[in-house]
């Protein structure tokens, strides 16, 4: 067979004319149109000349007849039954579909020299051989003068195997869409250098990674504390580009769990409910407590930990390094501590190695406890065992510090309370627990308020609850029994008696914030006791005497001064006292003055005199406090009534501002009323008239006053 590249209207003369229809697809009764259809497709025609056979790429119309394997001769399998269908229903349901060639003339037949017979005419061109039948770029085009020239769209119908046509197809997508085209060369080559620029990064990071994870933790302060040891603990568990895993030594009897968390079995430091039992162990090289907690509870060790993540930054919460687990347990590496509060009470000997006093211990537990109400989190688990006290820093600093966060949980955005429901439990230990936890439905931040109450005085008075013995506890809970008498042996027994009784009162509304706690006067150095005493004196000083904090100041006097404030002090201070003015031995305000201006002026005092007051401020202010026990209090409680002022809005919490607010707008406008009520007397007095009507309004004027006088008594 020979292969010509010639056009297919040159094979045309080799054919009669009325063949023309067979060869172009023409209308053979009109040979002179020029109308063809514009719609064409490729074939193959196979041809037989003087010279031989041939075969030669054509372009045909749907009229033309071609010649396919699959069309010669019946269906090779039986399909189904034929539909009982009429020739116009044929027409209009079916899918039409190109004839199939029965009878094929033996004139188009020719007989190889193997014996196969070849079919001349046009032929469906195999799409693989289209390269081998005419290795040219692109398909012959039509004449000019008979077909208009269509939108060449490159269509790829099979996989080519010329690399011309993959140049010339790439040469015609540039040509036709070349700003697609630009854009999406530009975006691979974008994608390709931020990929190699992140491996290179990537690389260097971990080069580097071995030497600066040592020191993550103490150069990043500002972090969770948490974070940063989760994220050292992630890369070796679960590796990283070039990472490989520091291998650990394992001492005798401890067991190792993940790549960083040892413990030793046989060293327990405590245990807890449900099967929870702390040991002794290491977090790469540092010593940890590591908390196991049987996998039923997982969803408990889970929130615990989410929950020291997000408030572990606080120094008086205690530490979170990781979390790793086994087939059956779920373990908790925690900052280690010397012991619970519990141990340090009870036993003598611990006392003599810690560094902190006993208020130290108290203010850090409810500055803990502030910070985890600030983040929306209640406790509900506060007890001495789960206030710890950590080891001694490289500084020999310890720290009390909120530990065990199992039954923690979180208050919801928009609500204040937590329902008592059965996600939510009874929680608690017997002993601690608030008495609205078991009458009421729904528990908040009081409930941790009230546990402390009673550590308070657990930890004052050495190890005495107080609701009484174990066996009748949580019963005097339940009713408000308790007793607070041993407090009687402190120094400043009446602030620890007020804030205590505050803490342990029944309604917990009526309960402090923890803000408040840590706002009371129990917790305030003996500066800022002076100097608050001195902003008073500077306050009150000028003030008449019926305003209304001059008032509260002076109601109950004589047992704030012990009957007469000059008898309680030394001749040596009285003598002093008297060289410069004239003070009121029943009055506060005055004792308050005294107190003031021998502090601003004790370097010009007697030597006789300052030895009698002692060292500022310590001693100076032990000397008036002891005398006179009472005073802290009573003007703490009396200048509440100024707590929004600028002067004093250090010394008091916002809710103690937020309480005293109504009271204040109610005192301003009784004496409001009483000025209008005394300028109305006046001028019914002041009248010409003295008809019986007129006599009677100052009698009404003067019963209404007394009236209002005795609602700021009641308010006082």
């Amino acid at each position: 067979m020979y292969l010509f590249s010639i056009s297919i209207l040159s094979v045309c003369n080799i054919f009669t004319v009325d063949q023309w229809p067979t060869v172009l697809g023409v209308n053979a009764a009109e040979p002179h149109t020029t109308s063809i259809t514009n719609q064409f497709f490729p074939a193959l025609f196979v041809g037989e000349s003087s010279f031989g056979l041939y075969a030669i790429e054509a372009l045909v119309d749907h009229q033309t007849i071609t010649y396919s394997p699959k069309l010669l001769g019946p269906p090779l399998l039986e399909g189904p039954a034929p539909i009982a269908l009429t020739d116009l229903e044929r027409e209009e349901y079916l899918p039409p579909r190109r004839p199939i060639i029965r009878n094929i003339p033996p004139s188009i037949t020719h007989k190889t020299s193997d014996g196969e017979y070849l079919l001349l005419g046009y032929h469906d061109r195999p799409n693989m051989a289209m390269a081998m039948i005419i290795p040219s770029r692109f398909p012959i085009p039509p004449p000019r003068n008979a077909l208009e020239p269509p939108e060449i769209v490159p269509q790829i119908t099979g996989p080519v195997e010329s690399k011309h046509e993959d140049t010339s197809l790439i040469l015609l997508l540039i040509q036709k869409y070349p700003v697609p085209f630009y854009g999406s060369v530009a975006t691979v080559i974008v994608l390709l250098l931020t990929v190699i620029w992140q491996c290179g990064r990537q690389w260097d990071q971990n080069k580097n990674m071995s030497r600066t994870d040592s020191f993550e933790i103490v150069n990043n302060p500002g972090e969770s504390r948490s974070a940063q040891t989760s994220k050292q603990s992630n890369r070796e568990s679960f590796g990283g580009f070039g990472w490989r895993p520091r291998k650990i030594e394992i001492p005798e009897g401890w067991m190792a769990v993940g790549s960083k968390l040892m413990y030793s079995p046989s060293d327990i430091l405590g245990t807890g409910c449900e099967g929870t039992v702390v040991y002794r162990g290491t977090f790469d090289g540092r010593e940890v407590a590591v908390k196991r907690v049987v996998s039923e509870f997982v969803k408990f060790a889970h929130r615990e930990a989410d929950l020291l993540r997000e408030s572990d930054t606080h120094p008086h919460v205690i530490r979170y390094f990781c979390m790793e687990s086994d087939s059956q347990f779920k373990y908790l590496a925690l900052e280690l501590c010397i012991a619970s509060l519990n141990d340090f009470v009870e036993r003598k000997e611990l006392q003599e190695n810690v560094s902190l006093s006993l208020k130290d211990i108290l203010r850090q537990s409810t500055d803990g406890l502030a910070h985890l109400h600030a983040s929306k989190i209640v406790h509900r688990d506060m007890k001495p065992q789960n206030v710890l006290i950590t080891m001694a820093s490289q500084r020999g600093e310890m720290r009390a510090v909120i530990s065990d966060f199992g039954l923690c949980k979180r208050v919801q955005p928009g609500k204040n309370s937590i329902s008592r429901g059965i996600a939510s439990g009874l929680a608690g230990t017997d002993g601690w627990i608030a008495p609205e936890v078991l009458i009421s439905a729904s528990t908040s931040y009081p409930v941790d308020i009230f546990s402390l109450g009673c550590i308070f005085y657990y930890v004052l008075t050495a190890g005495t609850h107080p609701f009484g013995k174990s066996l009748h506890r949580q019963a005097n809970i339940v009713n408000g029994e308790f007793s607070l008498n041993k407090l009687a042996d402190l120094d400043d027994w009446s602030l620890a008696d007020d804030l205590i009784s505050s803490m342990l009162h029944v309604d917990p509304l009526e309960r402090p914030t923890a803000e408040a706690v840590l706002n009371h006067p129990f917790f305030w150095s003996a500066e800022k006791r002076l100097a608050y005493f001195s902003d008073v004196s500077d306050r009150v000083e000028k003030e008449e005497d019926n305003s209304p904090v001059v008032r509260r100041i002076e109601t109950d006097a004589r047992t704030v001064v012990c009957g007469g404030w000059r008898e309680k002090i030394c001749e040596a201070l009285k003598e002093d006292l008297r060289k410069f003015r004239t003070y009121k031995s029943f009055s506060v305000r005055d004792l308050l003055r005294a107190m003031r201006n021998k502090k601003h002026h004790y370097r010009e005092l007697p030597e006789d005199v300052r030895l009698s007051l002692g060292d500022i401020p310590d001693q100076f202010l032990h000397y008036f406090t002891s005398r006179f026990p009472r005073l802290l209090l009573h003007v703490y409680k009396a200048t509440e009534y100024c707590s929004s002022e600028a002067v004093f809005r250090r010394y008091y919490s916002d809710d103690v501002r937020a309480r005293m607010l109504p009271i204040v707008l109610e005192e301003e406008r009784i004496r409001k009323e009483i000025k209008e009520q005394m300028a109305n007397e006046v001028w019914a007095r002041a009248s010409p008239k003295s008809g019986p009507t007129e006599q009677r309004i100052p009698l009404k004027l003067t019963e209404k006053r007394n009236n209002n006088k005795k609602k700021l008594k009641n308010n006082e």
